[in-house]
């Protein structure tokens, strides 16, 4: 597809000084995140922040894959004034296929610890570990890149910065012959649809029955999502979306 993207937004790889301005981005874009308000019901600490910024350029595990930070910068109007960095991203690529006993791992659930006192590490453990099973049942070992996370400052959406992402990755997938993966919230769903991403699968979580928590005027619980594949999702449950962008044919 043809994207038109802005030319005030400038795409680049991340360094370790921005950590502080990525992890500004990841709390404001979502505050309003359903989960993540049942993760961190009293909101985010200084201190949690201080660790998340800590963790984020830390080396993983070969087997883990290659790790890609990708942020867009907003450059300022005139030729003066310093740029401004205003969304992220978190790929993961392998570019190999992985035998089945490096990818089908059980995974180890988060502590207390690691993600701090005012995250609930049960919410965490079920909504992510959920994903990240999805995720090992449909891409197994096969090679292929990987949308973590994409998220934009609230402040900043509509300037083309989730779009500048996405043709980032999409362009890297295409160079290598590679499909893409994601899991969607409710929000991003339609984006990822315009760059043809299709629904594989469907994460419902019956967030009501686990943790007896109800849906709040004007939230997104994913009611329209995936609806030719998996129908409306049962009451109580929160939808996120497994998409998987093909290959592009050479």
């Amino acid at each position: 597809m043809t994207v038109a993207l802005n030319p005030r937004i400038r795409v680049r790889e991340a360094v370790p000084a921005d950590a502080e301005a990525i992890t500004n981005i990841l709390n404001d874009a979502f505050s309003a995140n359903p989960m993540q308000q049942l993760m961190y019901p009293n909101g985010v600490s200084d201190a949690s922040r201080s660790k998340s910024a800590a963790r984020l350029f830390l080396p993983i595990p070969p087997s883990e894959g290659e790790t890609f930070m990708v942020v867009p910068e907003l450059l300022p109007e005139g030729s003066d004034g310093p740029c401004e960095i205003v969304a992220f991203s978190d790929w993961c690529l392998f570019r190999n296929p992985r035998a089945e006993e490096e990818w089908n791992v059980q995974e180890v659930p988060r502590t207390q610890e690691q993600l701090g006192e005012d995250c609930d590490v049960r919410v965490f453990n079920e909504f992510i570990g959920g994903l990240h099973r999805k995720r090992r049942e449909h891409m197994k070992g096969d090679p292929g890149l990987v949308l973590s996370t994409l998220v934009c400052q609230t402040n900043r959406q509509r300037l083309g910065a989730g779009k500048a992402l996405l043709h980032w990755g999409t362009t890297l997938a295409d160079e290598l012959g590679l499909p893409l993966f994601l899991e969607s919230s409710p929000t991003a769903y339609n984006l990822y649809k315009q760059f043809g991403f299709e629904d594989i699968d469907v994460f419902d979580l019956p967030i009501f029955d686990l943790f007896g928590a109800s849906k709040r005027q004007g939230q997104d619980w994913g009611e329209h999502t995936a609806l030719e594949l998996a129908g409306p999702p049962a009451k109580g449950c929160f939808r996120s979306t497994i998409m998987r962008r093909p290959a592009k044919s050479t």
